[in-house]
């Protein structure tokens, strides 16, 4: 797709606004002459809800401590690292623990069946996401949210009762409709309460904790199956167990949600209106605000004409199709290297904690050193060592190869951190993560169809394909890597071309303009 340049930009800024006038700056020192004359900014309906809020704090007239910025991230980490992505990928890999744990027999799953239940929960989670996008504008942020997750937790408790087939064909395909929410509101989370500075560390702890729910769920599942699975009178199979007990715990927690996670910084209750001003000031330079609750067509059209987001889109839908590897066919796979049902429990957890490290020493790395992508390429490497080993060998080197493509989560982290921190205006930003999330919905609807019945046990055509994928995704990254470059130096000669000539408007920050608008933009590489 054609990228769209600067003047063009330029043309679209004018609708934000109406006459060019003037406010205060919030960075303006306290003793500074007023000016003899001075107007208020008159943003049209849709400028960010930052720009209310910092009229009704005032705004901050002094730099801003480094000291006092410590002490208010701090809070902020306290209040917004939540559970969500630890829930949800235990959800996902739940239907791997019930592939050793007797679902198939219990139901009468026969022949490529398992895999179309784990491939249609992305049909459910595809249908969705376009009305997701406006349902997040309409709601409270998190309120929409908690809703989602409590539901997800019902149609999760809900596996359990199924019978046949078609039963865990309709939970599994709401369980999908209930989940398209997460990844484009946590994108939005992370832009309101983060600088693009501390962006990918916090998108990496929240990722890691998929590998904590990988170990912490598959010793759970263990333990299920040796006490209850291999229990003839018990009433519930060791399946039905796994599938009650996650649902009814991510139902407490969608409810605990409801009551602890704020919309937005504007109504946060844990900070006080001088809090509230010291936070803009720590985003400001985001360029981007908290969010605007219009819905603006022309970021739209903006998102689908911008390179950088096919080039995401491209990463997330080829990524995902071997994600199978992690989560419905994880169990599958290790019981096809020679090992039993109870032993593939087991042997899964290291994959998680490989994960944990990968993600918090990368994204840790990128943070001090401002390189994400290159960080992300060098997660990429011991991945496609792995898928290697997979194909090639059997035991102990497969399962060694098996744990190292745990790291191919740091790429995902990494895109919606980027999509957090290089996408601006909160139109663009929704459509941008929702088209990633079609991407990533398809490409896990692909996914378990690789595993097909008749390659079991070692399905070689699968991981052959997994390899393929795992160059080209770090190849998409280079690609990444150098448009977002280009585009920060066309910007920064430009601007020294003009000189003094370079004008910007007072509090463009938190006008929602997107990220081709705003000439002060710089992208996070």
């Amino acid at each position: 797709m054609a990228e769209i340049s600067e003047k063009d930009g330029d043309a679209l800024a004018t609708e934000v606004f109406e006459e060019p006038t003037r406010v205060a700056s919030s960075l303006d020192s306290a003793n500074k002459p007023a000016p003899a004359e001075t107007h208020q900014q008159a943003p049209k309906a849709g400028a960010d809800a930052a720009l209310e809020l910092l009229r009704e704090t005032g705004g901050l007239h002094r730099p801003l401590d480094p000291e006092v910025n410590r002490k208010l991230l701090r809070r902020i980490d306290k209040h917004i690292m939540p559970l969500i992505y630890f829930l949800q990928y235990i959800d996902k890999i739940s239907l791997s623990y019930a592939s050793v744990t007797g679902i198939a027999e219990s139901t009468g799953l026969k022949g490529n069946e398992f895999n179309w239940v784990a491939s249609i929960f992305f049909f459910g989670q595809l249908a969705f996401e376009f009305p997701t996008i406006r349902l997040i504008q309409l709601f409270p942020l998190a309120k929409y949210v908690s809703v989602n997750v409590t539901l997800w937790g019902v149609a999760l408790a809900c596996l359990a009762a199924c019978k046949n087939y078609a039963g865990l064909l309709a939970c599994r395909f709401f369980l999908g409709v209930l989940e398209a929410a997460v990844v484009p509101a946590w994108v939005l989370f992370t832009s309101q309460w983060y600088t693009k500075e501390e962006q990918a560390f916090r998108v990496g702890i929240w990722f890691s904790t998929c590998g904590a729910g990988q170990m912490l769920g598959g010793f759970f599942a263990y333990g299920v199956a040796i006490h209850v699975g291999k229990d003839p009178s018990a009433a519930l199979r060791g399946w039905q167990i796994i599938f009650l007990v996650l649902g009814l715990f991510t139902v407490v927690v969608g409810i605990t949600f409801w009551f602890i996670m704020p919309d937005s910084p504007a109504v946060a209750g844990f900070l006080d209106k001088e809090q509230k001003g010291l936070h803009l000031e720590r985003i400001r330079h985001n360029e981007q605000g908290i969010g605007s609750n219009t819905f603006k067509w022309d970021q739209v059209k903006e998102a689908l004409t911008d390179t950088m987001t096919w080039l995401y889109a491209f990463w997330i839908f080829t990524a995902n199709v071997p994600n199978s590897i992690a989560t419905s066919f994880g169990n599958i796979l290790v019981k096809g290297m020679g090992y039993t049902n109870e032993e593939s429990l087991l042997l899964v957890t290291p994959q998680g904690a490989w994960e944990i490290v990968a993600l918090v020493g990368l994204t840790y790395g990128a943070m001090k050193t401002k390189q994400r992508l290159y960080f992300c390429i060098a997660g990429h490497i011991p991945a496609i060592v792995g898928a290697i080993l997979m194909a090639t060998t059997e035991r102990v080197p497969a399962l060694i190869g098996y744990y190292t493509t745990g790291g191919i989560p740091i790429g995902w982290t990494t895109i919606l951190g980027l999509q957090s921190s290089n996408v601006a205006g909160s139109t663009k930003k929704v459509t941008v993560a929702c088209i990633g999330t079609i991407a990533y919905t398809i490409g896990n609807i692909i996914s378990p169809q690789t595993f097909q019945a008749r390659d079991a046990p070692r399905y070689l055509p699968a991981k052959i394909s997994i390899c393929i994928i795992f160059v080209l995704i770090t190849i998409d990254l280079v690609v990444m890597r150098w448009v977002l470059d280009r585009r920060n130096k066309k910007r920064d000669q430009e601007k020294a071309a003009l000189g003094d000539a370079y004008k910007t408007e007072e509090n463009h920050e938190f006008l929602d303009l997107t990220d081709l608008q705003n000439k002060e933009f710089r992208y996070e590489i």
